[in-house]
């Protein structure tokens, strides 16, 4: 909850605004409009993470830009995200969560409103790459906000409502942006978005209270250096191994960096005051098995979410409109279910919960792997469904955990470590199930149902670990020392 201690003492129009609306600290609703104002901000940055997707064709031709080109209008905002996660993350326990969150979504909405003027393939990837840095404060410094307006036991079901944002703000863009790309131009993606998030910009400001750590600490800048540097390599290895080659000397240039890079990073955190990434957070059971299910979590669903719609076009042979309604169960699943898993989670645990979300991802990926080239949709759609579902049991329990377990001072930290785990686990999901269907394909064309079938095998086989963490989701602090 939160304390007087942690208050500002904000400018007499923000108290006015506050009570004019009704949304003072004392409201019994506040906590609500916190909620609220935080999954605003996710879902107006969210959105055009991956909207443009359906787009390339269109921007390619417009900026006279090649197809190797403009693929880097996706990668980028979709790497430079998760790398910048712990930094901002450390400064908002530092500097304010409220602060950082108000000007990383300020500046995400200036630069995103730029992509809609970008003159030339080389600034729409360079504003791009930047809204999506601004972006990643929003991440860690949401879910802390949160965690601070709500009471420990009602965590689990305020973050129900910040998974389901957090999973599907991106895809939802994908099917509006496709709408958008048809009707007007790919421009428009981001001319929509302004206004929203300029709206959703003034409700924060009014409406969120500042907190935020200790004072006095500083801030680990080799730390933070070393790990934009460490995640930048594994981000730039797993999204364009696939592409360049995997023993390729820039591939293995960049891994070699990023094992330097890391190594590096965990002597430094080991000895560093106010480190970025809380280490010690990991030596507690339950920290650990709320990261490492997220981590196997997200391997199994963003790496399914990504083959299977290569899987619809390649062996089903269904056209992009077709391929966008043809998905959209499992995220439309996994929005029906986030907000309720929290509140499950509440009447029934979390680590049942857990435990029954990483089932039904396993079981996702055992129905889908069953699939034939004579297979009919409706032999495809429970494997989606499933595969929903339990991705939104699994998040509001674990990310619950990781803010319980965590010291009021480093929620944010905390939180990023979630978020870093969930990031990385999707790039690596998605790396190597795109390699192994290319691996096991008949033909470069045609990679066949088997091929297909081998990867998701190997999804649900990485999942059963991910299961097996979650057995280990005990009570609140039963691990910490006394």
């Amino acid at each position: 909850m939160i304390e007087e201690s942690d208050l500002e003492y904000p400018p007499s129009f923000l108290v006015s605004a506050r009570r004019a609306l009704g949304v003072t600290i004392e409201s019994p609703s506040y906590k609500w409009w916190v909620l609220v104002a935080s999954c605003s901000g996710l879902f107006a940055t969210g959105l055009t993470i991956t909207a443009l997707t359906a787009a390339l064709p269109f921007i390619a031709e417009d900026l006279h830009a090649s197809r190797a080109a403009v693929s880097w209008v996706v990668l980028a905002p979709f790497m430079f995200r998760s790398v910048f996660v712990p930094a901002f993350a450390k400064v908002g326990d530092l500097a304010g969560r409220k602060l950082v969150w108000s000007v990383g979504f300020a500046f995400a909405t200036f630069f995103s409103l730029l992509c809609g003027f970008a003159p030339s393939i080389g600034w729409l990837i360079a504003f791009r790459a930047l809204a999506a840095v601004a972006s990643a404060a929003l991440l860690p410094t949401s879910m802390a906000l949160i965690a601070t307006a709500f009471a420990p036991a009602e965590r689990v079901k305020a973050l129900g409502w910040w998974s389901a944002t957090v999973a599907i703000s991106p895809l939802i863009g994908v099917s509006v942006g496709g709408l958008l790309v048809e009707a007007l131009s790919w421009r428009w993606l981001f001319f929509a978005q302004f206004p929203f998030g300029v709206v959703s910009l003034a409700v924060g400001i009014i409406v969120l209270h500042e907190s935020r750590g200790e004072a006095g600490e500083s801030f680990d800048i080799a730390g933070a250096a070393l790990s934009i540097l460490g995640l930048s390599m594994l981000m730039l290895v797993l999204n364009q191994g696939e592409v360049w080659g995997w023993t390729s000397p820039t591939i293995l240039g960049a891994a070699a960096t990023m094992v330097l890079a890391v190594t590096a990073f965990f002597f430094v955190e080991v000895r560093a005051e106010s480190p970025v990434l809380p280490l010690h957070y990991f030596a507690r059971a339950r920290f650990l098995a709320a990261t490492l299910t997220n981590f196997f979590a997200n391997f199994a669903y963003l790496g399914g979410y990504f083959i299977t719609s290569l899987m619809l076009a390649d062996v089903f042979l269904y056209g992009p409109a077709k391929v966008s309604l043809g998905i959209a169960p499992r995220s439309a699943s996994l929005g029906l279910l986030a907000p309720a898993g929290g509140y499950l989670a509440a009447r029934f645990g979390g680590r049942r919960m857990t435990i029954t979300g990483m089932g039904l991802i396993v079981s996702s990926m055992l129905l889908l792997a069953r699939l034939s080239d004579t297979s009919s949709y409706m032999e495809i759609f429970p494997g989606l469904v499933l595969s929903g579902f339990g991705l939104g049991l699994v998040g509001p329990p674990t990310a619950a955990a990781i803010t319980n377990e965590a010291d009021p001072g480093e929620l944010a930290a905390a939180s990023g470590a979630l978020n870093l785990c969930a990031a990385v686990g999707s790039s690596m999901g998605i790396a190597v199930m795109q390699t192994l269907v290319t691996v096991g394909a008949e033909t470069p064309e045609h990679p066949g149902s088997h091929a297909y079938s081998v990867a998701f095998l190997v999804g649900g086989a990485v999942c059963v670990a991910g299961l097996a963490a979650a057995f280990f989701l005990g009570e609140p602090g039963a691990d910490r020392p006394d």
